[in-house]
C-alpha cells in the first residue's frame, strides 16, 4: 500500500487564485471586445453581400447530421472556429453565421483540405 503522505500535493480547482483574474482586466476586455465588434462587422458585411434568404431549417436537416462523423478538431480545422463553438454546431443546439456554412458544406462533402 502507498503512503499517500509521500506524494506531492495535487492542484485545487476549488483554491481561489491568488489575486486578480486576468481574464478581467482592462486590456483583456478590450480585446474581446474589439474581437467581438469584428465578428459584428463581418456578419453585417456577409449579410450585405449575399442578401439571398439563409434556411437555418435546411442547415440543422442536411448539415448538422452529417457533422456526427468528424471530430470536434477536424470541425474547428475546416472552419477557423472554436472547438467549443463546433461542438454546439455538431450538437445541433446551434447553427453557424452563413458565412461559415461554405466551410461546413466543405467539410461534409470531402471537399475540405
Amino acid at each position: 500500500m502507498t503512503d499517500l503522505s509521500q506524494r506531492p500535493a495535487r492542484c485545487s480547482r476549488s483554491k481561489p487564485r491568488e489575486g486578480p483574474d486576468p481574464r478581467a482586466s482592462a486590456q483583456a476586455n478590450a480585446q474581446r471586445g474589439e474581437a467581438n465588434a469584428s465578428h459584428h462587422r463581418r456578419n453585417r458585411q456577409w449579410a450585405k453581400e449575399h442578401p439571398e434568404e439563409r434556411d437555418r431549417a435546411w442547415f440543422l436537416r442536411e448539415v448538422t447530421p452529417k457533422l456526427d462523423a468528424f471530430s470536434l478538431s477536424q470541425i474547428a480545422k475546416a472552419t477557423g472556429l472554436s472547438l467549443a463553438a463546433c461542438s454546439r454546431f455538431r450538437a445541433g443546439t446551434r447553427v453557424p453565421h452563413p458565412r461559415h456554412w461554405v466551410a461546413f458544406i466543405a467539410l461534409v462533402q470531402g471537399d475540405a483540405s
